[in-house]
């Protein structure tokens, strides 16, 4: 993956949505080919097919998807992730408090942005991640 330390996911069910996240993650210098998921059932699945200590995964994760929404996505995530350094953006169209106070019991999650995340929100978190980003 062109000697990226880290892996990048978006799960979300809508193609607008991940084709415009796509484009804020690699032309917002994040990552060059960020992997993209219709289903979170298949993210998880990969997820744990690379599950290794040296992996670094940042997730960008819808909540309200068919199938496996997102927090039954986080739940089976952090049961069954044994060596991976996972962090998971929520990104929704939900302005739901109860929903962004619920995202902050999740340990790996480490922000809550509005669909559809923008420039300065990539920007931000480049910043925030800083060496976790690089190579060790």
């Amino acid at each position: 993956m062109r000697n990226n330390p880290f892996k990048v996911l978006i799960i979300d069910d809508d193609p607008g949505v991940l084709f415009l996240h796509e484009i804020m993650v690699s032309e917002g210098k994040l990552h060059p080919e960020p992997s993209m998921f219709f289903d979170a059932k298949n993210a998880l699945n990969y997820l744990l097919s690379i599950d290794d200590k040296q992996n670094r995964i940042l997730i960008f994760l819808d909540i309200n998807m068919p199938k496996m929404n997102g927090w039954e996505f986080l739940d089976r995530l952090m049961k069954k992730i044994k060596h991976s350094d996972v962090k998971v953006v929520m990104v929704t169209s939900s302005l739901n408090k109860n929903e962004r106070e619920k995202a902050k019991k999740y340990k790996l999650v480490i922000d809550f942005w509005e669909k559809p995340m923008d420039e300065n929100q990539v920007s931000t978190l480049i910043q925030n991640l800083g060496s976790w980003l690089k190579v060790d």
